[in-house]
């Protein structure tokens, strides 16, 4: 079994723990680049020229969860505009709540918003920043798509389908 396996495992096993344990964050989220693609991209309609962010998102997915009721989310966010966004929540039709988080080695910190700086991206992946949808309406199954809205203090919301993966799905390879 890999390290990534014993993770997932745990996760699934500690996700309800943590979420009910989340504290407040105490360090900013710092952008990161990724190279994930995705037949699910999103984009706003802003004008980069303007000074207004214009943001999409790439490599939206949900893993298959074990859990019929909660998942967790990953994605790239993009701001291909000359002005930083905020991403301040994230809302399901299909979720009771969905919350952003940031993990560590043994905890998981609730993120109340990220920040996107202009011509950057910032990645919601593994081990790293995530979404954690809770309540689900009925458990996922592969090949489902989840509609997200991205809601941002200073941009247009930003509608995403995340297409649900097997467990073991690794955007890239």
């Amino acid at each position: 079994m890999t390290g990534r396996h014993r993770a997932l495992i745990a996760l699934a096993v500690a996700a309800p723990l943590l979420a009910a344990g989340c504290s407040s964050p105490g360090t900013s989220s710092q952008a990161t680049s990724s190279q994930a693609t995705s037949s699910a991209a999103a984009s706003t309609t802003a004008d980069a020229g303007t000074g207004t962010p214009k943001l999409s998102v790439s490599g939206a997915y949900i893993p298959l969860p074990s859990a019929p009721d909660m998942a967790a989310g990953y994605f790239v966010l993009t701001n291909a505009g000359d002005k930083a966004a905020r991403l301040t929540g994230i809302t399901s039709t299909q979720a009771q709540s969905v919350s952003m988080h940031q993990s560590t080695a043994t905890t998981m910190v609730d993120l109340p918003s990220v920040t996107v700086p202009a011509h950057g991206q910032v990645a919601f992946a593994r081990d790293g920043r995530h979404l954690m949808l809770m309540g689900l309406a009925a458990q996922p199954k592969v090949g489902q798509h989840i509609a997200l809205t991205l809601r941002f203090d200073d941009a247009a919301p930003l509608d995403v389908e995340a297409t649900v993966q097997p467990l073991t799905y690794q955007p890239g390879q």
